[in-house]
Order: structure tokens, then C-alpha cells, then sequence
């Protein structure tokens, strides 16, 4: 499995609609889309959901990198509709990839278009802790970072004739240990300077306002789309809980 997929936790700096839409709104946004994917089973309501996330990712102009994460997980998708198609049915294989996927575009829109320090304030402004609101952003800012790291220490160790892929399932397990090794020691490293940094900042300070460089501020278009992403969540619960007032042929239609 290709590490392109950590790609979707990368924000992108660009110019356009999604990017200036408030890091609160996307919140509501992901929130309310996870819901709804995971409340409904059926391939068609998958479906329905790909093609309304679809405008977002335009307007976002993030169509190629989301198709490079997506590309990544190409294995994992092969993998689950293999092991699903064999013990269940490949309708079910099918709904869980495409659930799967409208996961991965939700998440990226808000990640790929909101930079770390927003989310924070997001959190912040939602009366989410700040200690746990930071660390929620800092750890998804190394995420790509890290990703990076795995690539640079996979190539040099293969130009000092490494071979990952060599011997058997425990012989190739015994070869990521020179992979391994370096990425630990770079990761407590790491881990050491920023809390040598957070700490010269006087970060955990109690008794101090916080302020920010560039605050958030709801505008008409957020008040607009949380509007919208309510009225969707409402009606996709209304929807489930009197499913059993539709009638039969219809159901079975829509495989309920």
C-alpha cells in the first residue's frame, strides 16, 4: 500500500471558495457526512453521497491530489473487495469501498484545505479544550511529515542494498527493522524539540488570553452551508427511523 494516501492530511495553500469557507463549517460538514454514510447501507445512498461531496472537491480544485490518495489505497480497496466478495457478497464489498472512499474525500476536503492552526481555533471556538485541540492538529500536521520520512529512509536504505520484498513472510518482517529503527529515533527526536519549543512559548500557561494572527469568522456562505448540512442530517435521520412506513417493493428496491 502506497504512502500517497497520507497526502489527504496535507493542506494545500490555494485561492478558492472551499479554502475560505470557515474551519468550523467543514466540521459540521464531516460530521455530518460520517454520520450519514455510516447510517446508511445501501450502494445507491453511497452513491448519492460521492456525487454531492463531488462539487466540493471541484470548487476545491484538489481533483488530482485527491485521486493520488485515493490511488494509494488501491491495495486496501483490492483487499476488501476480495476478502468481502468471498465470505459475504460483492454488493456488500462494493458499499463498504464506496463508503470507504466518500470517507477519505470528506476528510481531505477538510485536512487538504484548512491550515492546522485553524482547525486548532475551530476546536478552541467549538469550547473544546485547547491542549487537546492542539494536539488533535499536531499530530495530523506530522502525519505527512512522517510519510515523507518513511519514503526517504526506504530509498537509502535500498541504495545501501536493503531488499524489503526478499524471503519470506518473516524474513521481510526482519527487513523493515533498518526502516523502522530510524523512523523511531527521528519521531522521539522530533517529539523532544517541539516540547522544548512548546515549553520556551510557555505553552499549558494558565491565567493568559489567547490570541491569533489571523481569527475565524463565520460569514453569510458558512451560516448557509451549516443550514444546509442540518437540514440534511434531519432529514437523513427522519428517513431512517420511518423506513418501515415505505412501502415493500421499494425497499427492497433500494436494498433496505
Amino acid at each position: 500500500m502506497s504512502l500517497e494516501f497520507l497526502e489527504a492530511f496535507n493542506f494545500i495553500n490555494k485561492e478558492t471558495l472551499i479554502h475560505k469557507i470557515d474551519p468550523r463549517t467543514k466540521l459540521i460538514l464531516v460530521l455530518v457526512y460520517t454520520v450519514l454514510i455510516f447510517l446508511f447501507q445501501p450502494i445507491m445512498f453511497q452513491l448519492i453521497f460521492l456525487f454531492s461531496i463531488l462539487p466540493f472537491v471541484v470548487l476545491s480544485n484538489l481533483s488530482r491530489n485527491l485521486v493520488k490518495s485515493i490511488k494509494g489505497m488501491s491495495f486496501l480497496f483490492f483487499f476488501i473487495l476480495i476478502i468481502n466478495t468471498l465470505f459475504i457478497s460483492f454488493s456488500v464489498a462494493l458499499e463498504i469501498s464506496l463508503r470507504f472512499v466518500n470517507l477519505i474525500i470528506v476528510f481531505s476536503i477538510i485536512f487538504q484545505t484548512t491550515p492546522p492552526d485553524d482547525i486548532t481555533q475551530a476546536l478552541t471556538k467549538m469550547h473544546i479544550s485547547y491542549n487537546i485541540a492542539f494536539s488533535l492538529s499536531l499530530a495530523f500536521r506530522f502525519i505527512p511529515t512522517i510519510a515523507k520520512e518513511v519514503t526517504t529512509i526506504t530509498q537509502a536504505q535500498k541504495s545501501r542494498g536493503l531488499q524489503i520484498r526478499k524471503g519470506g513472510v518473516i524474513q521481510q518482517l526482519q527487513n523493515l527493522f533498518p526502516l523502522l529503527i530510524p523512523l523511531i529515533l527521528n519521531s522521539i527526536q522530533r517529539a523532544y524539540f517541539v516540547a522544548e519549543s512548546l515549553e520556551s512559548r510557555s505553552f499549558g500557561a494558565t491565567g493568559i488570553e489567547k490570541t491569533y494572527l489571523y481569527p475565524i469568522k463565520l460569514k453569510r456562505v458558512d451560516y448557509l452551508l451549516i443550514i444546509l448540512m442540518i437540514m440534511m442530517l434531519v432529514l437523513g435521520i427522519i428517513l431512517k427511523i420511518n423506513v418501515n412506513f415505505l412501502p415493500q417493493w421499494l425497499l427492497f428496491r433500494f436494498g433496505f
